[in-house]
């Protein structure tokens, strides 16, 4: 389990642009993870509750979808190394990060789940991480 202060976190109301910067600008300062924390600006009993996580799989999935939907047209060659382009995607990041997000219902791990559980879990929801509760709270993600 990796603890939640090495993943960086957006809103689901912030854009799919406003997490490429902050994901760019967490990568570039050396860290590994291509995933984001998403919360929600709603809090419960006075705490943000996460609501999701955005993988770079996830934004590029919105950003084809929103390229279809503009011109028709599909991007087959998009990598990693589409965000860093001087232009940004302007029309195609307009798009809320809480439209983009795997919710946390697809893979989730609970205390007392075994290792065996988060990698099945893994491998069947096709998923790079896995959050971990504790008592209906987030301790951590079950990751690379």
């Amino acid at each position: 389990m990796l603890p939640l202060g090495e993943y960086p976190e957006v809103y689901d109301s912030d854009t799919l642009k406003d997490a490429i910067k902050v994901l760019r600008n967490y990568r570039a300062a050396g860290h590994e993870h291509r995933s984001l924390l998403v919360f929600s600006k709603t809090k419960v009993d006075n705490e943000e509750q996460l609501v999701g996580i955005l993988t770079t799989r996830d934004i590029l999935k919105a950003i084809k979808t929103n390229r279809l939907l503009y011109d028709n047209t599909e991007l087959f060659t998009m990598s990693w190394a589409f965000f860093y382009r001087k232009d940004p995607l302007n029309e195609l990041t307009v798009t809320k990060v809480g439209q983009a997000i795997r919710p946390l219902v697809d893979a989730c791990v609970q205390a007392g789940d075994t290792v065996v559980r988060a990698i099945e879990l893994r491998m069947t929801k096709n998923v790079n991480c896995c959050p971990f509760l504790r008592e209906e709270k987030l301790w951590g993600l079950s990751g690379p």
